[in-house]
């Protein structure tokens, strides 16, 4: 097996995505993981979202648009078709962060940063492993969160290692022995209480 990590450099737009898709091209019929970062300077637009939105302290809508905005501009340079599943994908995730926002927070900052800033990854593996089926190349979107427990340190998650060999094989074994390449997030995990965790 081959694990492949591209950080938030080398997933920055539409041609960054395109060179991931090339890379994997020279790896064909091998058993490989590929683990994605946030896209570009999304982390730090989600933690100054995070920062206004637990502090109260200015307007988290601009933010948002412009986070949107950024993945829109990458994925209509990549996708020809409008009604192209990746699009329903990404408003999904959107959806998800919005309503977090919609409620005030409930925990501490560090708990308020890791359900905020986690959401950057989903969105770039989606884009990545979407691009990958687009070129041919068979790719499956992996939740980490469903193998990758940790304790409740938010902001310095300690990974559960016991407990994520029992978890991962079940999931990634299926997937790798049918040729596909698996897609999933670096950074995140998820706590007992089914709560985001970043890795520190």
């Amino acid at each position: 097996m081959k694990v492949f990590k591209f950080g938030g450099a080398s997933v920055k737009d539409a041609d960054a995505v395109r060179n991931v898709c090339n890379v994997m091209k020279l790896f064909p019929k091998q058993e490989i993981v590929v683990v994605v970062s946030a896209m570009g300077k999304t982390t730090n637009a989600l933690e100054r979202l995070t920062d206004v939105y637990y502090n109260e302290k200015g307007d988290t809508e601009s933010i948002v648009t412009e986070i949107k905005k950024f993945h829109k501009e990458v994925i209509d340079n990549l996708f020809r078709d409008a009604q192209h599943t990746i699009y329903e994908s990404v408003n999904n995730v959107f959806v998800e962060l919005d309503w977090i926002l919609e409620d005030d927070p409930i925990k501490d900052y560090d708990f308020t940063y890791d359900q905020v800033v986690s959401i950057g990854e989903l969105l770039s593996t989606f884009i990545v492993s979407a691009w990958l089926n687009e070129e041919g190349i068979n790719s499956t979107w992996v939740d980490v969160r469903d193998f990758m427990k940790t304790d409740n340190s938010y902001r310095d998650a300690i990974v559960d290692w016991a407990l994520t060999k029992e978890y991962i094989h079940p999931v990634l074994d299926p997937i790798l022995s049918q040729g596909n390449v698996v897609v999933t997030q670096g950074f995140i995990g998820v706590t007992s209480e089914n709560f985001n965790s970043t890795l520190g």
